[in-house]
């Protein structure tokens, strides 16, 4: 009983220890009571140095998000066919990541992701504090990528059908990742409603 209680202890300790960084970090991002996300973006990147680009498109039901990181930037893919809402949680959660430094992938689809379970726990605090303040809007969905985007996008493509197949070949059902289900391909870790970092 005693190493129950003890545990429960611990879990709760380490909880408080997320929440305050992740509430810490919201701070620092000094936003408005309310924002929007290009907003938001803005401001991460800001914090990071480098631009955060938002790029909707469709994700094959492999991935509801992912970040991928190039010399000049980092790249946030996010499904297109999903709702305002749910873009906006996507895309919070990818930046959660990205505060934490839980890792990206390059261009390639190598990464270097952190712990799954805890990393994902803490992007997951992260962003739905941010998501306290943005008010939904649908993510510009534009034109089709081009430039860079289109690069990375076609770049990413093998890893996506090579997490499909792994999903079939596991019994997974299709659509959006339900969250604590792998690594896609090795490179990366899956997170539910949140992202991957393919």
């Amino acid at each position: 009983m005693r190493r129950k209680r003890w545990s429960c202890l611990r879990a709760g300790a380490r909880a408080r220890r997320v929440r305050h960084r992740c509430e810490r970090l919201v701070r620092e991002l000094a936003l408005p009571a309310t924002t929007d996300l290009a907003d938001v973006c803005d401001a991460v990147a800001a914090r990071l140095g480098r631009p955060v680009r938002i790029v909707p498109m469709r994700l094959g039901g492999t991935a509801s998000g992912l970040t991928v990181r190039t010399a000049d930037g980092y790249w946030i893919f996010c499904e297109l066919r999903t709702t305002p809402w749910h873009q906006t949680h996507i895309v919070l959660h990818e930046l959660g990541r990205l505060l934490l430094d839980h890792g990206t992938a390059d261009r390639h689809g190598r990464g270097t992701p952190g712990p799954h379970a805890a990393a994902h726990g803490e992007a997951e605090v992260l962003g739905a504090l941010l998501m306290e303040r943005v008010v939904p809007s649908a993510v510009d969905r534009g034109p089709a990528p081009t430039g860079q985007a289109a690069e990375l996008a076609a770049a990413l493509a093998p890893a996506l059908r090579h997490r499909r197949a792994g999903q079939r070949g596991t019994g997974r059902a299709g659509g959006a990742t339900g969250g604590k289900d792998g690594a896609a391909g090795g490179a990366g870790t899956a997170d539910s409603d949140g992202g991957s970092s393919v």
